[in-house]
């Protein structure tokens, strides 16, 4: 499984980065939305991680982005914000949320969930089920 992780902390984006591979996932980091927009073009991730605030686009508009894309509107998108947990409005364009700063193991139960998610709504659609 690849996560992709939008972050413009460079430590933070390390730390993430860690935390995943010691759990074997495969990482991709990005430092900005537009970065983030040429990785999923090359490879779309099983999963995305996006800090709110980012340099030029936000978090929550690249995750609005994907949600658009028919080739992105099913990928599981974790959001994530040291300040604007309250700023954020619950919708449709991501499906979850941390808070940061987080422990590794808060990190690694949510990104556990959303995939296990992902996957149960992928056997849904290929069973031909709702």
């Amino acid at each position: 499984m690849m996560i992709l992780i939008v972050e413009d902390d460079l430590d933070l984006a390390e730390t993430c980065s860690m935390v995943l591979e010691t759990s074997n996932f495969e990482v991709q980091v990005a430092h900005s939305a537009e970065d983030a927009l040429v990785k999923i073009a090359g490879r779309k991730p099983d999963l995305l991680i996006s800090d709110c605030v980012l340099p030029g686009r936000s978090g929550l508009e690249l995750s609005q982005q994907m949600r658009s894309r028919h080739d992105t509107r099913e990928l599981p998108i974790l959001l994530m914000s040291g300040s604007l947990r309250n700023q954020v409005a619950h919708g449709d364009s991501y499906d979850g949320f941390i808070n940061k700063p987080f422990l590794a193991e808060a990190l690694l139960s949510e990104v556990s969930r959303l995939l296990q998610l992902a996957g149960s709504a992928a056997n849904r659609s290929a069973r031909g089920t709702p």
